[in-house]
């Protein structure tokens, strides 16, 4: 197994309703193996820091296949499937592998970095965008991505990703219902219409919560919730 960033323990305070890993816990085995990456390729903190940047999702897509309970040991793999050229934007695959050599669950994020002062999308500048190119590991599909400035759906695309980063840094925190909306126009905007089942565990009161608010805004185009949801986040600047 290659391009593993983080193996450990599954510990019980990790274990749900149902006895086995909580939602939350595989994202935070797959960020602990991502910062195991970025300072395996030179990346850390302590580098990253003083330029006033820090990387930043805008989509994290779990894909479950097999259980993991209380007292696995669980290996987290990490490549880069998608990167522009300037290493503004990236996307990585990363696998959860239990004891056995199951694998156990695929990760998938989408993200950029963020400069801290302006909290606005930043970059890495040159020598260290062609370092963070050389130095990840690629998947063997990797690609560039180029982005297409002229194209208007890039264009929003772009407003879009910016507005997610915007909304991980307002001032104040909005209030539930505006919270439910957001998290609907997102993925609204970002997967289509949401599925019909909603969370398993009936003690999921939030992700039930969340499922609905997805659920009404079914048949909108992707288009008009990625506007809806940049023109909320503008509203939410502004009043801050």
């Amino acid at each position: 197994m290659e391009n593993v960033f983080f193996e450990g323990p599954v510990l019980w305070s990790q274990i749900d309703a149902n006895m086995h890993l909580r939602h939350s816990a595989y994202a935070d085995f797959a960020a602990q193996a991502r910062l195991g990456l970025l300072e395996h390729a030179g990346f850390s903190m302590q580098v990253i820091s003083p330029l006033k940047l820090g990387p930043i999702l805008f989509r994290e897509e779990l894909i479950y296949l097999r259980e993991i309970v209380v007292n696995d040991q669980v290996r987290v793999t990490a490549e880069m499937t998608r990167c522009r050229p300037d290493g503004s934007r990236w996307s990585f695959r990363q696998e959860i592998y239990r004891q056995d050599g199951v694998k156990a669950a695929i990760i998938n994020v989408d993200g950029a970095w963020i400069d801290l002062e302006k909290r606005k999308l930043g970059s890495l500048p040159e020598n260290l965008a062609k370092a963070f190119l050389s130095r990840i590991p690629k998947s063997t599909d990797f690609v560039f991505d180029e982005p297409k400035k002229t194209d208007s759906s890039m264009n929003l695309e772009d407003k879009f990703q910016q507005a997610q980063a915007d909304s991980k840094t307002l001032s104040e925190r909005p209030d539930n219902d505006t919270l439910l909306s957001l998290y609907a126009l997102f993925k609204q905007g970002s997967t289509g219409d949401a599925p019909e089942e909603g969370p398993s565990n009936p003690f999921d009161i939030v992700g039930k919560a969340k499922h609905e608010a997805w659920k009404k805004l079914k048949g909108m185009p992707s288009r008009e919730a990625r506007e809806k949801y940049i023109a909320l986040v503008e509203k939410l600047k502004s009043e801050a």
